[in-house]
C-alpha cells in the first residue's frame, strides 16, 4: 500500500531533473573542450564575454555547484543499481545503472575542467572592464574582492567611456546622430512601439545622492509620467530592469525619491547580487532589513527607505527548511517511521543529500518571496510603494519565472516525507487511537513553496504590479530591450513603460563635456588610490563618437584601446 502510494510522487524526476545552471556549465565546458581538439588547435587566444557583475558571479560558482550536484545523482544511481526491486520501481529505474552512470561521470570530469581553468593563473585571466562612475568603480571593487575570495586570477581593469578633453562639438554631433538611429528603432519596434516611452537625459554629473536623485528625478518622472504610472489605489509594486550598465538602479532610486516627496511611504529594494543601491542613495542599505533614508536637506524626515536583499538569510533559510529545522534530515526522519525494511531501503539512498547545495539562483528567489511576505505584516503595512530595482535582463527572466527546482526537487521530497508521514500514522493511529503528528519539515517546505507562489502571482497581478524597462539609445541596447518586452509579454509580466535613459539632449556643449571630464576625473582618482584595484594594470578606453558595433568599429576600438 505505501509503495503504491510512493510510486504516484515520480521520484525518478529527482534524477532527470538536471541541476539548475548545468546548461551552461556544459557549454563552456564544450567550448574548452572543441577548442582542445586537434580540429581546433589554430585557437590560440579565447575570449569570454560574460554577462553583468551578479551573473558572472554565479557563472564562475556554477561549476562548483553542478559538480557536487551531479556527484550526488551519480552515488544515488550507483546506490540504485544494488538496490531492491521495490525502490527500483519507485524511480522508475531497473537493472545496473552502470551506463547511466559512466555518461555523468564523463559530464562531471568536463565540469571539472572547467572549474580548474578558471583558476589556472598560466592559462586564464579575468579582465574587469568598468565606466568611470562612482558607482561603476564600487561595482567594481566588490566583483574584485569576490574574484580574489575564488582565486580567479585577475591582473588588470579597463575603464571605458572616459571622455577626453580633446572631445568637442564633434564628438556631440556624430554622437547624436548615432542616437537618433538606436531612438528610431525603440520608437518603431514592434515589441516596443506601444509602450508609454520616457526618454532621460544623460546628466554632466553622476546621479548619486539625494539631491543628484531628486534633480534627476524631476527630470525623467515629470508629473504627468508619475500620475500615469501610480494610477490606481492601493499598494503598488514596480521593477526596474534592462541590460547592464543602462542606469536601472540611478531610475529606481530616483522613482523612489519622486514618490516620497509625493507622499507615499516607498520602499526601494536591490534583488540584485551585485548590489549598488547603497552606492546610489550615498546610505548603507544592507543587512536585509528596510533602512529609512536620511534626509541631507533637514527638516522633517522622507518616507524613503531602501533595502538590499541579504542572500546568506535565503540560503540559510533554505538549508534549514531542507534539514527539517536543523534538528533531524531526511534520513534520521526515516529511521524514526517504524516503516521497517523500506524505510531502511530508503535511507540507505541518502536522498536528502540531492538537496543539501541550493542552486545559484534560488536564494534570490527566497529571498525577494520573504520580502513580499514580511510586506502584508502590519509592521510594515504603512509602505503603499515598493520598488524593485533589479538584476540585468537574463538574471532577472529567470528570477520572474521562478525555478522548476523548487518543485521537481524540494518538492518531491517534502511530498515523500508527507506521504511516509501518513502512512506511518495510519499505523500507529490503529494500534493507539490517537492522532498523527505534522510534520515540522512538511509544514516549513509548504510554507516556503506558498510564499513563492504568492510572490509569482503578485508579480503577473497587472492591478498591482508594473514592470519598466530602462535602456540606452544604443541600437544592441534597444535590440536587447526588444527581446526582453517579448519575453515579458510571453510569461504574463505586466508591462507598459520603457526608460530611455543617457540621452543626450540637442543643446549640450562644451560645459556639459567639462562638467563630465571632471565628475569622471574624480572617479579615476578612487580607482589609482583603492588597494585592491590600484594594483592592477590599468587600461582606458575613450568614449568614441559611434556605437562600437561591426569590424571596422570593432578594429578601430581594439586599436585605441588593446595597444
Amino acid at each position: 500500500m505505501v509503495a503504491d502510494q510512493l510510486k504516484e510522487l515520480k521520484l525518478g524526476e529527482l534524477l532527470e531533473t538536471p541541476p539548475p545552471g548545468l546548461d551552461e556549465a556544459v557549454a563552456i565546458a564544450k567550448v574548452v573542450q572543441f577548442v582542445n581538439s586537434q580540429e581546433y588547435a589554430r585557437f590560440s587566444r579565447i575570449v569570454f564575454d560574460t554577462a553583468p557583475t551578479g551573473h558572472t558571479l554565479r557563472l564562475l560558482a556554477l561549476p562548483e555547484f553542478v559538480d557536487v550536484s551531479l556527484g550526488k545523482v551519480i552515488r544515488l544511481r550507483k546506490k540504485l543499481s544494488g538496490a531492491a526491486d521495490a525502490v527500483k520501481g519507485l524511480f522508475g529505474v531497473g537493472g545496473n545503472q552502470d551506463e547511466v552512470v559512466a555518461k555523468l561521470e564523463k559530464l562531471q570530469e568536463r565540469i571539472r575542467m572547467v572549474k580548474a581553468l578558471f583558476r589556472d593563473k598560466d592559462q586564464t585571466e579575468f579582465i574587469i572592464a568598468t565606466i568611470p562612475t562612482q558607482l561603476g568603480i564600487a561595482e567594481s571593487r566588490r566583483l574584485l574582492s569576490a574574484l580574489r575570495q575564488e582565486n580567479i586570477p585577475c591582473k588588470r581593469i579597463i575603464v571605458n567611456q572616459v571622455i577626453t578633453p580633446n572631445t568637442g562639438h564633434a564628438f556631440l554631433k556624430l554622437r547624436l546622430k548615432d542616437q537618433q538611429a538606436a531612438l528610431s528603432l525603440l520608437d518603431s519596434d514592434p515589441a516596443l512601439k506601444d509602450l508609454n516611452h520616457v526618454r532621460a537625459p544623460l546628466v554632466d554629473l553622476e546621479v548619486r545622492g539625494l539631491p543628484a536623485l531628486q534633480y534627476f528625478g524631476s527630470t525623467v518622472w515629470k508629473d504627468e509620467v508619475l500620475d500615469r504610472i501610480n494610477a490606481g489605489s492601493g499598494r503598488r509594486y514596480f521593477m526596474l530592469g534592462g541590460k547592464g550598465g543602462v542606469g536601472k538602479t540611478s531610475c529606481s532610486s530616483s522613482l523612489g525619491m519622486r514618490c516620497a516627496l509625493a507622499g507615499h511611504t516607498t520602499l526601494v529594494v536591490s534583488t540584485d547580487p551585485a548590489h549598488s543601491l547603497s552606492d546610489s542613495l550615498d546610505q548603507d542599505v544592507s543587512g536585509g532589513l528596510p533602512v529609512q533614508v536620511q534626509n541631507p536637506f533637514g527638516g522633517p524626515e522622507l518616507p524613503l527607505y531602501g533595502m538590499q536583499i541579504n542572500l546568506e538569510q535565503a540560503r540559510a533559510e533554505l538549508r534549514s527548511t531542507v534539514a527539517g529545522g536543523g534538528a533531524k534530515g531526511l534520513n534520521e526522519f526515516l529511521d524514526g517511521l517504524g516503516l521497517g525494511m523500506l524505510s531502511q531501503q530508503l535511507k540507505d539512498l541518502d536522498l536528502g543529500e540531492l538537496m543539501d547545495t541550493p542552486p545559484p539562483g534560488v536564494d534570490e528567489a527566497i529571498a525577494i518571496s520573504k520580502v513580499v511576505q514580511f510586506l502584508d505584516s502590519p509592521d510594515y503595512a504603512h509602505f503603499d510603494r515598493i520598488i524593485f530595482d533589479t538584476a540585468p535582463t537574463g538574471h532577472t527572466l529567470r528570477l520572474l519565472t521562478l525555478p522548476d527546482f523548487m518543485d521537481k526537487g524540494l518538492g518531491k521530497l517534502v511530498m515523500l516525507r508527507a506521504k511516509l508521514t501518513a502512512a506511518a500514522s495510519t499505523v500507529k493511529n490503529f494500534f493507539t487511537g490517537g492522532k498523527g503528528e505534522q510534520d515540522p519539515a512538511v509544514v516549513a517546505m509548504e510554507k516556503l513553496r506558498g510564499r513563492m507562489d504568492a510572490a509569482r502571482a503578485l508579480f503577473h497581478d497587472s492591478s498591482k504590479t508594473q514592470f519598466i524597462i530602462v535602456t540606452i539609445p544604443t541600437l544592441m541596447a534597444a535590440a536587447e530591450s526588444a527581446r526582453l518586452a517579448a519575453s515579458l509579454r510571453q510569461e504574463g509580466i505586466p508591462l507598459e513603460t520603457l526608460v530611455v535613459n543617457q540621452v543626450i539632449r540637442e543643446e549640450a556643449g562644451d560645459k556639459f563635456l567639462q562638467a563630465r571630464i571632471a565628475d569622471q576625473q574624480r572617479a579615476m582618482q578612487v580607482v589609482q588610490s583603492d588597494p585592491g584595484l590600484g594594483e592592477l594594470q590599468l587600461i582606458t578606453g575613450p568614449l568614441f563618437d559611434l556605437e562600437v558595433r561591426g569590424v571596422p568599429a570593432l578594429q578601430y576600438f581594439g586599436s585605441v584601446v588593446w595597444k
